[in-house]
C-alpha cells in the first residue's frame, strides 16, 4: 500500500529530494536538471511537495506543483500546475498514480483556496493523448527550450473522479 502524505516538514523535504537525486537520470522530463531543481524549491515554498511512501516506509515517488502557472508567469492564483511526477515502480498508469492523482486533488479541493484549474505538460504521443484525454483537456501544443510540448488542463473534479472510478 502507498501512501501520499505532503513533505511538510524539513525531514520529509530532505527525503523527498534525496530520492529525485539518486533517479534524477530516470525521471522522464525534456528539461535540464537546473529547471528541476528551480521547480522543486518553487514546490516547496508552495507547499506542493508530495511523497509517496510504501509499506516498509520507503520513498517511492514524489509530485510537485507550485500555485500558479508558468504560462502566465504565475499571475493567476487560482490555477495549480504540476511540475513533476515521478514514480519508481512502473507502469506509470496504475494504482500508484491514482493514488497520486487523489491525494494532489483532494489535497487542492480541501484547500482554503479556491483553486479552479491543474495544469501540466507532457510530451506529445498518441499514449500520452489517450491517457490524459481521460481527465484533461489538450489546450495547445507549442515549441520550448526542451522540444515540443502538449499543455493541458483539468479541474480538481475531474482529476478526482478519474482517480475514484479507476482506484477500485
Amino acid at each position: 500500500m502507498i501512501q501520499w502524505l505532503p513533505a511538510d516538514n524539513e525531514a520529509a523535504r530532505e527525503l523527498g529530494v534525496r530520492f529525485l537525486c539518486q533517479h534524477g537520470e530516470h525521471l522522464g522530463v525534456p528539461y535540464n536538471w537546473s529547471t528541476v531543481m528551480s521547480s522543486l524549491a518553487c514546490s516547496i515554498e508552495d507547499n506542493g511537495f508530495i511523497i509517496g511512501i510504501d509499506s516498509s516506509g520507503q520513498i517511492i515517488g514524489v509530485l510537485a506543483y507550485t500555485i500558479g502557472a508558468g504560462e502566465d508567469d504565475y499571475e493567476d492564483q487560482t490555477r495549480i500546475e504540476v511540475h513533476l511526477l515521478y514514480i519508481k515502480e512502473r507502469p506509470l498508469r496504475g494504482r500508484i498514480l491514482l493514488a497520486a492523482m487523489h491525494k494532489l486533488a483532494r489535497q487542492i479541493l480541501d484547500s482554503p483556496n479556491a483553486f479552479r484549474e491543474v495544469v501540466f505538460y507532457a510530451a506529445p504521443s498518441s499514449d500520452n493523448r489517450k491517457l490524459f484525454a481521460k481527465f484533461a483537456a489538450l489546450e495547445s501544443t507549442t515549441e520550448h527550450p526542451c522540444g515540443l510540448l502538449d499543455f493541458y488542463t483539468a479541474t480538481p473534479k475531474s482529476l478526482l473522479e478519474y482517480a475514484d472510478c479507476n482506484r477500485e
